[in-house]
């Protein structure tokens, strides 16, 4: 690979961490906005019980016993052929 391609893989990849830094910085509020209207805890990166974000998403959505998400669940259920819950 000559060096220009290294030099733009380089610079592709810094841009990929600066967009990502980026983003984070300015979702930070409408993250904290949410886990507070959601009561969402932050989660100690040090637990013992390592986790994914999406095995987070799952436990946080069990939680969630609303109108519209019992409603989505019932239609989930009746799609893949489940009896609907009484």
């Amino acid at each position: 690979m000559n060096k220009h391609f290294r030099d733009a893989w380089y610079y592709l990849g810094r841009a990929t961490d600066h967009l990502r830094i980026g983003l984070a910085e300015e979702l930070a509020p409408v993250e904290a906005a949410a886990r507070e209207r959601f009561g969402w805890e932050e989660t100690d990166d040090e637990s013992d019980e390592p986790r994914t974000r999406l095995d987070r998403v799952k436990t946080e959505f069990r939680r969630v016993d609303t109108e519209p998400v019992r409603k989505a669940r019932e239609r989930i259920g009746q799609y893949r052929g489940r009896p609907p819950a009484e």
